[in-house]
């Protein structure tokens, strides 16, 4: 199983809030719509303006395909919405789950 942990530190409590509704009325049907299993976001516990996205993948070249087709052309309106600009080295993270 794969995961892909994203950080998005936003600027402040009500550009969170606009990002949690950008993930919920868009990101999640582009998600499912390239084969994602699992979406989930929220605020980071102890903060108001960092929000955490969990998505699990079965194969890393549907979640590049999506990022590639769906969300690198509306990235400038994400990054209007962050304290700095989003930098999927520093901001994310691919996980291989061990099998049990």
């Amino acid at each position: 199983m794969l995961m892909h942990v994203v950080t998005l530190a936003c600027k402040d409590p009500h550009h969170a809030a606009e990002f949690l509704a950008v993930l919920a009325e868009h990101a999640r049907r582009d998600a499912m719509a390239y084969n994602c299993l699992a979406f989930e976001f929220g605020l980071k516990e102890g903060t108001d303006d960092t929000v955490y996205l969990v998505e699990r993948w079965r194969c890393w070249e549907d979640l590049d395909a999506m990022l590639a087709e769906r969300v690198e052309p509306v990235m400038p309106v994400y990054n209007a919405l962050l304290k700095r600009p989003f930098d999927p080295a520093a901001d994310s993270v691919r996980l291989v789950l061990a099998a049990r």
